[in-house]
């Protein structure tokens, strides 16, 4: 079929390319055989009820008996295959045999609608048989457009036939109807190649895709173990110095001979801490990635949790010079959670809170449940806020809002990301809704199946 390539597309093919054409083009076959099947069923009926005073029966009977079996033998490879896995591969020879079977067929329209024109005197059967010509045409068109041969062959034997008779014989129809056949006909050959040539630029772009996906693919399981590798690289020798650091600050050997080497320990330990953190949530947000993190649940309450943040933050918040207010909707269930998971989400959310409000402002957590019954946790700022063009960028990993950084502010922009997919492990969200310089307020929603439905209840000591 090379040829037809080289005729209908310029460049041809590539063999990888045709491959994959003729795959696509016998599922499009495929697809399209109930409706061929109806319509050779349909215009056989109707055409020989048209030619039955014209012609001899048997000859009728044996023209319809053959689209008939045709019909139902198309229908029937239908049906039976309608549910078979898409072939690795389909040969020259499979995509011959729809070419002759489409010769086959051609001939045989062409040679019935050829005799009942020859043999008829009536305007309504010329009329008839233009018509059936004109929906076959079309309709060979749309389904055997993948497959120019194939088209040809059956335009060439369905339709040639009768329209030579036409011209050779002037008073089977007026000269104007001649010609619009002939336009009508030519608008389907370039449709025909312009639809081949979509369908074949198709296939190589969804081939192309593919290949970029594996690409893709093969490049973040790379980054996954690189990510694997650097991080144990790197945090062996920073726990090593940090160790260390902690060491000559806490002169746990004795007293350090210049006061100022004390606060240089101190900061050396301070940023050995913080690289560890960045390091961890690296590994964490490419472990979350590759579909590696499971989740070790258990029941706690939303109470728990905020209360368990909130002292492991209330240094930073008293240094920040923030007002904390806390409102858990009273009696909440329990909720089956991966609880250290979602207190580094809740943190992650904190710290952001804490970074970008100035001094004085406040900082609000609300725990309530949600009309479906999930439960949903908010967390309020009064911060500097995130323009709206920025919200679905700071979801993504190293990224942070322009305005945090002209204000030069701290921040690896892991936080936010590695919050948003340890939600959607719990089949949860976390949206964000921000007004700039007004602040900015993110909800955590976890889905009614993780809320437990007793609730938890505090027995006096």
């Amino acid at each position: 079929m090379a040829r037809w390539h080289a005729l209908w597309l310029n460049p041809a093919l590539t063999p990888e390319i045709e491959r994959e054409v003729n795959i696509e083009r016998l599922v499009i076959m495929s697809r399209h055989q109930p409706v061929a099947a109806l319509a050779h069923s349909i215009n056989s009926g109707v055409l020989v009820a048209a030619a039955w005073p014209h012609l001899a029966h048997w000859l009728l009977l044996s023209f319809a008996a053959f689209f008939q079996a045709a019909a139902a033998w198309q229908f029937y490879e239908w049906w039976t295959h309608r549910h078979r896995r898409r072939p690795s591969a389909v040969s020259d020879r499979t995509i011959g045999r729809i070419v002759q079977w489409a010769l086959v067929l051609g001939v045989l329209w062409g040679a019935f609608n050829t005799m009942l024109l020859a043999t008829s005197q009536s305007a309504e059967v010329y009329l008839l048989v233009m018509m059936v010509l004109a929906g076959m045409a079309a309709g060979g068109t749309i389904m055997l457009h993948s497959i120019p041969a194939a088209l040809f062959t059956f335009l060439a034997g369905s339709v040639a036939p009768p329209w030579i008779l036409i011209a050779a014989n002037d008073e089977l129809l007026p000269g104007a109807i001649i010609t619009f056949a002939v336009v009508y006909f030519a608008f389907l050959v370039v449709s025909a190649r312009f639809g081949y040539q979509n369908f074949v630029e198709g296939v190589r772009l969804r081939m192309q895709n593919a290949e970029l996906a594996y690409k893709a693919e093969a490049a973040n399981r790379a980054k996954s173990r690189f990510l694997a590798n650097m991080s144990h690289e790197l945090r062996t020798p920073l726990n090593a110095i940090i160790g260390f650091a902690e060491v000559i600050h806490s002169q746990f050997k004795g007293p350090v001979g210049n006061p100022q080497y004390i606060d240089f320990a101190r900061s050396i330990h301070e940023s050995g801490r913080h690289l560890v953190g960045i390091i961890n949530d690296i590994l964490d947000l490419s472990k979350v990635e590759a579909g590696r993190v499971e989740l070790e649940e258990d029941a706690t309450t939303i109470m728990s949790l905020v209360d368990q943040v909130t002292v492991l933050m209330h240094h930073a918040i008293d240094d920040a010079q923030l007002n904390l207010e806390i409102a858990v909707e009273p009696g909440m269930p329990e909720v089956l959670v991966d609880s250290r998971k979602l207190n580094q989400v809740l943190i992650n959310v904190m710290s952001n809170a804490v970074t970008f409000t100035p001094a004085g402002g406040r900082i609000r957590i609300e725990g309530r449940r949600t009309g479906d019954g999930g439960i949903a946790i908010r967390v309020t700022d009064t911060g500097i806020g995130i323009p709206e063009d920025e919200i679905k960028e700071v979801l993504k990993p190293f990224v942070q809002s322009r305005e945090a950084e002209r204000r030069s502010t701290q921040g690896t922009g892991l936080g936010l990301p590695l919050a948003d997919q340890f939600m959607k492990l719990h089949g949860g969200s976390m949206t964000l809704s921000s007004e700039r310089e007004s602040g900015t307020t993110v909800t955590l929603y976890l889905p009614p199946y993780r809320v437990l439905q007793r609730t938890s209840v505090k027995v006096a000591g």
